[in-house]
């Protein structure tokens, strides 16, 4: 049975699954395309990809991509946990720049599903964090974007002074300095 719960974002939700346990274990499930229908979640996932994060304090983000083809995501975390961040990234929207959060462990099972149309980052709060991402449409590097995890406009509250991060994350633009089409 899937439980769907709405963030502060509309449109951005928690999914939990209810796990299976006896004698010889547990059992949970990640997907089931006619659960998620019957919650009105109709995305055709295309990409899945594993992310294992050897160090506590690594931050990827914000990425996303932009129009024509921007990706809906589906995260959840296999081992470790992290902090998963949705930014709502279209202009036209009334919580535009306004950023949700949601902790992923193996332990608590939760995914997120993040729209198209928002940017995501993910902080690792354990070494050897696995991070699984379900993606609908195909990554496309013409149209991959990155801004900065510390954007003033957008204040993401990250609890970490100083990061591990990528080469793209160290010189990602500000959001007034990007474009971002979303």
């Amino acid at each position: 049975m899937l439980n769907v719960t709405t963030l502060a974002i509309e449109d951005v939700w928690i999914l939990e699954y209810a796990p299976k346990e006896d004698n010889r274990g547990v059992s949970v499930r990640y997907a089931s395309k006619r659960e998620l229908e019957a919650a009105g979640i109709h995305t055709e996932f295309v990409e899945e990809i594993l992310y294992a994060v050897r160090k506590r304090g690594t931050l990827y983000g914000v990425h996303f991509q932009n129009h024509p083809k921007p990706q809906t995501k589906l995260l959840f975390c296999t081992q470790g946990r992290g902090l998963d961040v949705a930014v709502d990234l279209r202009k036209d929207s009334a919580t535009y720049k306004q950023w949700v959060s949601v902790e992923l462990s193996a332990e608590n099972r939760k995914q997120i599903y993040i729209p198209a149309g928002f940017g995501h980052a993910f902080l690792s709060l354990e070494d050897d964090t696995h991070v699984v991402i379900k993606i609908d449409a195909y990554f496309d590097p013409a149209l991959e974007r990155a801004i900065t995890y510390d954007d003033p406009e957008i204040g993401i509250d990250w609890d970490v002074s100083d990061p591990i991060l990528s080469e793209q994350d160290r010189n990602a633009p500000l959001l007034r300095d990007s474009d971002c089409n979303l």
